[in-house]
């Protein structure tokens, strides 16, 4: 930012210049009286022809006094003071959507602020309906089945939908969202939309559903291994991992090595425990972010732009990892635990946990000093550190039967430039960059792992695939063998998909 605004002081020094020459080479004469008298004796008065060159026209900047990109938004639009619904989900894990009003905690009070300045600019009024919106245990399916049962009496009252990832895609299926590429506003190209997030929602040249800086919950579920410097410090043999990233040597094989002969038995029970000391914790759906750390994929395009599944679910790469994992947790210094293992991190018996951010911030005690770097990756041939996000993170969409679709859409823009501008700085910079990291080289991790994220159609119908990305990762830490327990999902997977494609294909 701070680079911008040099460029931004460059810039208007060098217009300046350029005019004030400009205003010199505009005289149509010299003045004899402001020569000397040797200088005009019997000389006629020296004239200079016009400059026909154009006028330098100072051009808007496209980013705003702070260095964001400014939306594309019309600045004259405005709906006159009209009531705009959101349908969201009381049970999101992270606050999201409103707030009372302020009080003076960072994040609360920049989603107040986002909230009056997306009313302010538009000319709306936010109307808020709660409902729950998770998606296990049938929530998510009655979170569809509501919306369909006001879709079905003609109900225009929603104008924007929002839920749990895997929610909104089940929502969406049904034909009870609108197509977004279709509405006026809406402009992609942003960074406040993320490219992986459109190339995942893509279904055939339509899309019912988008997230990114819209979404806090989308900074909050980022996957992550966090370490415990203080530990690091009491194993002068063992290197930290952010010096690993910076050598390009982070990778499946070395993180598993640092965790080597790790286990200690400290209750003396005989019986591995949440009071033991691990090389790692974690839990075994976490997994997942490791395959995706390595460059698989469950879901890929095909030739019309429809989903098919990834020939990377059976291959060799899939089958190895699962056969890594699988080994490494049973040589016991891997803690794998529900309900247990961010507490086994946060009190100090584990060197290392995978896990999203939301799962170990909440529970560190600042007894100790933690790390944290980017999910590896598979070998060290591997261009990118690539970042899962958790489902847990808010989807939105357009209802369908909405009063004004253009209008729902211009609200969505601004609310996600918005929080492109005031609650993702709040949540990133604020929050886990400042807050809970220790030194400059924690920022530079989060950076990586930011730039890193990715989405899979795969993993937001998983239920409705029969449980696929589970199946890979329970496997795994199970140390059951993926060549063998992938077969029948090899038969049945591509039709399960195919009908679930179909749907969308049969929308109007």
């Amino acid at each position: 930012m701070e680079a911008i605004m040099k460029i931004k002081s460059i810039i208007s020094l060098i217009l300046c210049l350029i005019m004030a020459l400009s205003v010199v080479s505009c005289s149509n004469t010299v003045d004899p009286a402001e020569t000397s008298s040797d200088e005009t004796t019997n000389a006629p008065a020296a004239t200079v022809a016009p400059d026909s060159s154009p006028a330098v026209e100072e051009t808007e900047s496209p980013y705003d006094e702070n260095g964001f990109l400014k939306s594309s938004l019309p600045e004259e639009l405005d709906f006159g003071g009209e009531k705009v619904t959101v349908l969201w989900w009381t049970d999101v894990e992270n606050p999201e959507f409103f707030v009372e009003g302020t009080n003076g905690e960072i994040i609360n009070d920049a989603i107040f602020q986002r909230n009056a300045n997306v009313e302010s600019q538009l000319g709306i009024t936010f109307e808020w309906v709660g409902i729950k919106g998770q998606y296990n245990n049938n929530v998510g399916a009655n979170y569809a089945n509501h919306v369909g049962n006001q879709y079905a009496a003609g109900d225009t009252t929603y104008d924007i939908i929002s839920a749990h990832s895997c929610t909104i895609a089940l929502t969406s299926m049904y034909g009870y969202c609108a197509d977004l590429m279709k509405a006026k506003h809406l402009d992609f190209e942003k960074p406040w939309w993320p490219e992986v997030m459109i190339e995942t929602a893509m279904v055939g040249d339509k899309m019912y559903f988008v997230s990114g800086d819209i979404s806090t919950n989308s900074i909050h579920q980022m996957y992550a291994v966090f370490y415990n410097k203080n530990l690091f410090k009491n194993y002068p043999d063992l290197t930290e991992p952010s010096k690993y990233v910076l050598d390009n040597n982070w990778n499946i094989e070395t993180f598993q090595l640092l965790t080597k002969d790790m286990y200690q038995d400290l209750d003396n029970s005989n019986s591995a425990n949440e009071n033991d000391f691990y090389g790692l914790s974690t839990l075994w759906w976490h997994f997942d972010s490791l395959y995706y750390g390595s460059g698989l994929r469950q879901a890929e395009k095909d030739p019309e732009n429809l989903f098919k599944i990834s020939d990377d679910y059976f291959g060799d790469k899939a089958i190895d990892l699962s056969d890594s994992i699988g080994a490494w947790v049973t040589t016991g210094t891997v803690y794998v635990d529900n309900t247990k293992y961010h507490k086994v991190f946060c009190n100090g018996n584990a060197l290392m946990s995978l896990a999203r951010h939301h799962d170990i911030a909440n529970y560190l005690t600042g007894d100790f000093t933690h790390g944290i770097v980017p999910v590896p990756k598979y070998n060290n041939d591997q261009e990118n550190y690539i970042t899962l996000v958790g489902n847990p993170i808010s989807f939105y969409s357009i209802y369908a039967l909405s009063k004004d679709i253009d209008r729902a859409a211009a609200v969505l823009e601004c609310w996600a430039s918005e929080a492109y501008r005031l609650t993702s700085p709040a949540v990133f910079e604020t929050t886990f960059k400042l807050r809970y990291s220790d030194t400059s080289v924690e920022s530079q991790m989060y950076d990586i792992i930011r730039a890193g994220i990715v989405f899979d159609f795969g993993r937001l119908f998983n239920d409705t695939l029969g449980n696929m990305s589970g199946q890979w990762s329970w496997g795994a830490s199970k140390a059951t063998s993926w060549a063998t327990a992938s077969k029948p999902y090899a038969r049945s997977l591509p039709k399960q998909l195919k009908t679930i494609t179909d749907s969308f294909k049969a929308l109007n």
